[in-house]
């Protein structure tokens, strides 16, 4: 599953990075696929996507493949994609989206949104965003955005280390 689209960087940490390679032009009367990637630590999507797909069962990519690299690389997506059992959770994916999309044409709605996630909004739910970006839904335009993927993840574990010592610390200095 690959692709010959070049994949844009955003080195302004924190901010909401959207890919634009994927809608060939938003200036139509087409209704708008919003799929978002997002990591499940870092808290809910707001406001609630219409749809919403866990991606933390799937295999975390080898780490040499990881290390360095977010779900934009093509060479991570490629290594996520060449298990089974992701192919099969992106068709199932798609077969959902393709359900609402009749659901939402039924209603007269204009616009869909789907959010994607994995633990930490950098791998696998932005591979799998990146995928569906890529696919064309009939009479749709599609953008993909990523909350969570260029954010430093953080070292809970080593604070929560620092604070318990600390409250050690601090309470061997009451027993003085």
């Amino acid at each position: 599953m690959s692709n010959d689209h070049d994949y844009p960087s955003d080195s302004s940490h924190g901010q909401l990075f959207e890919n634009t390679n994927h809608a060939d032009s938003l200036e139509n009367d087409l209704p708008t696929i919003k799929i978002t990637s997002f990591g499940h630590r870092r808290g809910p999507l707001l406001p609630t996507p219409d749809l919403s797909f866990d991606c933390r069962a799937l295999p975390n990519p080898p780490k040499n493949v990881r290390t360095g690299h977010t779900g934009l690389s093509k060479a991570l997506r490629d290594a996520l994609f060449s298990k089974e059992e992701v192919q099969r959770r992106f068709q199932d994916i798609c077969t959902f989206i393709n359900a609402h999309i009749q659901q939402a044409q039924a209603n007269g709605e204009q616009s869909i949104s789907v959010g994607v996630f994995c633990e930490l909004g950098k791998h696998r739910s932005v591979s799998m965003v990146e995928q569906l970006g890529q696919t064309r839904f009939n009479g749709w335009n599609v953008v993909v955005e990523h909350r969570d993927v260029h954010l430093r993840r953080s070292n809970q574990k080593n604070k929560l280390r620092r604070d318990r010592h600390s409250e050690e610390d601090n309470s061997d200095s009451d027993k003085l």
